[in-house]
């Protein structure tokens, strides 16, 4: 097995899964999309910091139990 990166402009995302999406059933195996952008990843970052705090907590374990895959 060989992996491929690509570097897309935002703009052209949708040609590119496009052309990846009628491709994948017969030649590619597994996709993803990764956001390189660093303000975006920094404020993600920070941002689950906090909404772990909110979230993981014992009055959202009833809930929990929906969400496994």
């Amino acid at each position: 097995m060989q992996t491929i990166k690509l570097v897309v402009e935002d703009a052209k995302l949708d040609i590119v899964l496009d052309i990846i999406q009628s491709l994948k059933e017969d030649v590619i195996k597994h996709y993803e999309i990764l956001n390189d952008k660093e303000e975006e990843n920094d404020f993600i970052n920070i941002s689950n910091r906090v909404l772990e705090s909110v979230w993981d907590n014992a009055e959202d374990a009833d809930y929990d139990k929906f969400l496994k895959v």
